[in-house]
């Protein structure tokens, strides 16, 4: 089992978070996703069964305008 933390931006509203959380949960592997949400940011994390690169979220969540970072 795998770990990624990620810090997502230019979420706009609450139901940005519900969106990113369903669409990161639709790459393969990844067994859980939770995100906790702060004004226009959050922060994520996902558990998969295997390691989950940033790209790979970045392409989940392509044309949604939210940005991905790696977590410190």
């Amino acid at each position: 089992m795998s770990t990624t933390k990620f810090l997502l931006t230019n979420l706009n509203c609450s139901a940005c978070g519900k969106v990113s959380k369903m669409k990161i949960s639709k790459i393969p592997d990844v067994t859980a996703v939770q995100i906790e949400q702060n004004s226009n940011e959050a922060q994520g994390e996902l558990s998969a069964l295997r390691e989950i690169t940033i790209n790979e979220i970045e392409q989940a969540l392509a044309g949604t305008g939210y940005k991905v970072h790696a977590a410190q």
